[in-house]
């Protein structure tokens, strides 16, 4: 019989998993390092390790970054691409803006295609849909030969308004798919069915420079997960929010490039509405990165259009913020001063404290080098580090920087936790927004341990520690929903006639996403379907998503309008309730809901604060002064406990870090409350 359910985070260089015993109502964790050579040793290792019989798990949900990694690290494919003939140009043309303006270093990113390997095809679509030129076989089969010669093993198709009339994209791919079946073939109408030349053909390209790696990791673990027993559908997260089957990713790898970060901003909402906290902002510290996403109102902040490297990606996904600070960043000097991160130690060596060969001084080596983290006592004792492998690595910055080694350390953290402050302030602050208004959770293996002092530098007052932190990505993975979204772009000047012609369409995404759900063995009566319009004032470039609720054809255009003007006050800090608005595009997302147990979990209560067993107390360095610091063990702490830093809570997965002036409180769900004494 089937029992559990399991969530899987790989990180850069830790492998996250939380089991879920649908018997006992309670979960269990691990994390391992890293498998980089083969991710899906990592995973089989630690299902392996939680779980006697993968028969007994009837649901897996998994964050993948073998396409977000190949795209960073520039190991994707060799693709090529397909465009309608006279705009062989368009993707190295790009954008004539600049993102940062006054940078005399600013540099395009170099494209992912070079200019060789982009193919002309003779064909011509309008902009109403309507074929002017039909396609040139001849020249289609000259096209296919020549990409068959050279070895390209994925191929992207981006035709000039394909998102209205894709039907020559479907020839291309059908007849590609019959003279190189081996072929990865993307569509720019199955990728980004929306206008706008460059950004379609750049999201397309991507999808096409990772569907290859993606494929053949996901086909992979099919087989071996399928192999040691496990039955049923593999899920994905997706950078939208949702989980999609192995199947569907296989086709859209473009869904699961930020597909671990994402879980922890779901995990988020599920919290907020456990805490009655509706506005987080969610901070995940790993060892390679640090990634910040909002929840506001109780939900996400997803955005239909994002830039990566430089590149514009054109699908909807959770508006998160990475940087390359994590445990493993190392420390480094340049022109005389000390710089931290963004190259990170990874898994393999790790930091020095790891013992794996590793000499670099990293955030991780300061740590234990400062007290905060117990060498002993790392990962509840399964991993032991290494201290003096710690101090010599800071010690080798110190003499260099002529710096004592306590001072170097807590100079290599407040380094870290400035660039993370930074990376908040650009979701906030930039935006208009009051981080101060905001409760900070904190997760992910180093979260906890620079949460308050992050907070402190951005005036947050309240910081939330779940009880899961260190896995709480693969935790937020478990209570997600399948996911589609589908657009199509409509230009209308929204009068009524317009809205009857927007309905059709409507109707026509919605039979898609039901389609595409059903595949995914959804009930028709588990599946929500979600209407929004893309509108904008005349004359502008960007649009505002805006949910559509009545979707009668007699529906007030007018409310809809209103909506329109009072959410770009809310972002932009001003609207033109005289100005003309019109849509852009129009876009379904459809739901589907998997079933999910009551995973709530209670504590037992405890009132008195001198119950908490302190496991030890050891010498911790706190702006430069050494204090002899508690050190508490979280499975020995009750709902109702109440205490004050400075301290230290070890969790099996994370260790947390309470300076003094804080005040912790254990709530209901285990989770650690931390506030500043006097707000």
């Amino acid at each position: 019989m089937t029992q559990y359910q399991i969530g899987i985070d790989i990180g850069g260089t830790f492998t996250d998993l939380v089991l879920y015993d649908k018997q006992e109502g309670s979960y269990r964790t691990e994390k391992i390092l890293t498998t980089p050579k083969n991710l899906a040793d990592g995973v089989l290792e630690g299902m392996q390790n939680l779980v006697d019989d993968l028969k007994d798990i009837d649901y897996f949900v998994h964050g993948t970054t073998a396409g977000l990694n190949a795209f960073l690290e520039r190991k994707g494919s060799n693709v090529a691409l397909i465009v309608t003939k006279g705009f062989r140009d368009v993707y190295e043309i790009g954008r004539a803006n600049r993102p940062d303006m006054y940078s005399i270093k600013y540099r395009k990113p170099e494209p992912l295609v070079k200019r060789r390997n982009i193919f002309e095809i003779e064909e011509r679509v309008l902009f109403d849909g309507s074929v002017e030129t039909p396609i040139n076989l001849k020249q289609l089969d000259e096209v296919i030969e020549k990409i068959i010669e050279k070895g390209f093993n994925s191929v992207s198709l981006s035709l000039l308004h394909a998102y209205k009339n894709p039907e020559h994209e479907e020839v291309i791919k059908n007849v590609m798919k019959k003279k190189a079946p081996q072929i990865s073939v993307s569509l720019s109408h199955e990728i980004a069915r929306e206008w706008r030349e460059y950004e379609r053909t750049s999201t397309t390209v991507i999808n096409g420079y990772i569907a290859p790696i993606v494929e053949s990791y996901l086909s992979s673990l099919e087989e071996r997960t399928e192999s040691a027993g496990l039955e049923g559908d593999l899920y994905i997260m997706q950078s939208n929010g949702g989980v999609m089957t192995s199947g569907v990713a296989k086709r859209m790898p473009i869904q699961t490039l930020l597909s671990g970060p994402v879980g922890g901003a779901v995990g988020s909402i599920t919290l907020g509405n456990l805490t009655d906290y509706k506005n987080l902002i969610c901070v995940d510290m790993g060892g390679t990165s640090f990634d910040v996403s909002l929840i506001i109102d109780g939900e996400p902040d997803v955005t239909s259009e994002t830039s990566l490297e430089g590149f514009p990606i054109l699908t909807p996904l959770v508006n998160i913020h990475t940087i390359g600070a994590g445990g493993g960043s190392i420390a480094w000097i340049e022109g005389g001063g000390l710089r931290v991160g963004p190259k990170s130690a990874g898994s393999d060596p790790g930091p020095a404290c790891y013992g794996n060969g590793g000499t670099q001084a990293t955030v991780t080596d300061a740590n234990l080098v400062l007290g905060r983290l117990d060498e002993d006592g790392f990962l509840d004792g399964k991993m032991k580090l290494n201290r003096d492998a710690a101090y010599k690595a800071i010690k080798d910055i110190a003499d260099r920087l002529n710096l004592g080694i306590l001072e170097t350390a807590e100079g290599i953290c407040d380094i870290a936790n400035a660039k993370m402050a930074d990376a908040i302030r650009t979701l906030t602050v930039s935006k208009g927004i009051d981080p101060r208004d905001f409760a900070l959770v904190a997760f992910g293996g180093a979260g906890p341990m620079h949460a308050v002092l992050i907070a402190e530098l951005l005036g947050i007052t309240k910081i939330l520690v779940p009880t899961v932190a260190g896995t709480f990505s693969a935790w937020g993975m478990l209570q997600t929903d399948i996911r589609h979204d589908a657009v199509r772009t409509f230009v209308s000047a929204l009068n009524s006639e317009d809205r009857r012609k927007m309905d059709v369409l409507y109707e026509e995404m919605e039979l898609e996403t039901k389609t595409i759900l059903t595949q995914q063995r959804v009930k028709e009566e588990n599946m929500i379907l979600q209407r929004t319009l893309d509108l904008r004032y005349v004359g502008q470039e960007y649009t505002v998503n805006v949910p559509l609720q009545d979707t009668n054809e007699s529906g007030s255009l007018i409310h809809i309008i209103d909506l329109f003007h009072e959410m770009h006050g809310k972002i932009y800090g001003h609207s033109n309730p005289d100005g003309m608005v019109e849509a852009v595009n129009i876009r379904i997302t459809g739901y589907g809901k998997l079933e999910k147990e009551d995973k709530e979990q209670k504590h037992s209560i405890s009132k008195a604060a001198e119950d908490i067993t302190v496991r030890t107390k050891k010498h911790v360095t706190w702006n430069g002064v050494i204090k002899n610091t508690p050190v508490i063990k979280s499975e020995l702490l009750k709902h109702g406990h109440c205490f004050y830093g400075p301290s230290i809570i070890e969790n099996p997965s994370t260790t947390t870090v309470i300076p003094e002036g804080y005040r912790v409180e254990v709530d209901r769900l285990g989770n650690l409350e931390i506030t500043r004494e006097g707000k």
